[in-house]
């Protein structure tokens, strides 16, 4: 009975020691994050998986799959690991790693729908073994951030596929024929 009171009074001084802000986060709907997390834009699928693709390499993370057709990217962010001393434990070490999925699909030929979704994957090993936590990144600036990176290389994409080369040549390009040319050169007065 001892060690049933021994572990309540432990239980209750553990949550008298969880900091306030824990507790006054506000809790977001399954809807509320999928509208966070969510983007529309008027491009093609490619042109909008081409984007996210540059958009993360950018950021620095290391894309560890990528597939066009089904519009799924899974990568991570490239961190350091830091050496940890827990008490009884001992020596371990620990490493908070930046990951993020993003899928990309066809609302009609014209309008794609980005989703993407940041997560931080916290692993720690020491003497006992070791662990993995995800907490996922609730904060809307993270996503806005991201999506405006997103519109800016949509834009530079159509910008550059929708001025085709010409097939003529640069003095063409600009209105000079060959004959204005041999024209031009024979009479210097114009």
């Amino acid at each position: 009975m001892n060690k049933v009171i021994m572990a309540s009074a432990l239980v209750a001084g553990a949550v008298l020691f969880v900091p306030n802000d824990a507790y006054s986060k506000e809790k977001l709907s399954p809807l509320q994050i999928q509208e966070m997390q969510t983007h529309e834009v008027e491009a093609s699928k490619n042109v909008s998986f081409s984007a996210v693709m540059t958009v993360l390499q950018d950021s620095g993370y290391r894309i560890n799959a990528a597939d066009r057709e089904t519009g799924l990217i899974t990568a991570a962010a490239s961190t350091k690991s830091n050496t940890t001393w827990v008490p009884f434990v001992g020596f371990g070490k620990s490493k908070k790693t930046p990951v993020v999925s993003a899928y990309i699909e066809d609302i009609n030929p014209q309008v794609t729908r980005i989703r993407v979704n940041f997560v931080m994957t916290k692993m720690s090993v020491n003497n006992f073994g070791g662990g993995q936590d995800e907490d996922p990144v609730l904060d809307a600036s993270v996503y806005r951030d991201v999506f405006e990176k997103i519109d800016q290389q949509i834009f530079i994409r159509q910008a550059s596929t929708s001025v085709s080369p010409s097939k003529a040549t640069p003095v063409e390009a600009v209105g000079v024929t060959d004959e204005a040319v041999t024209q031009s050169s024979s009479n210097p007065q114009g």
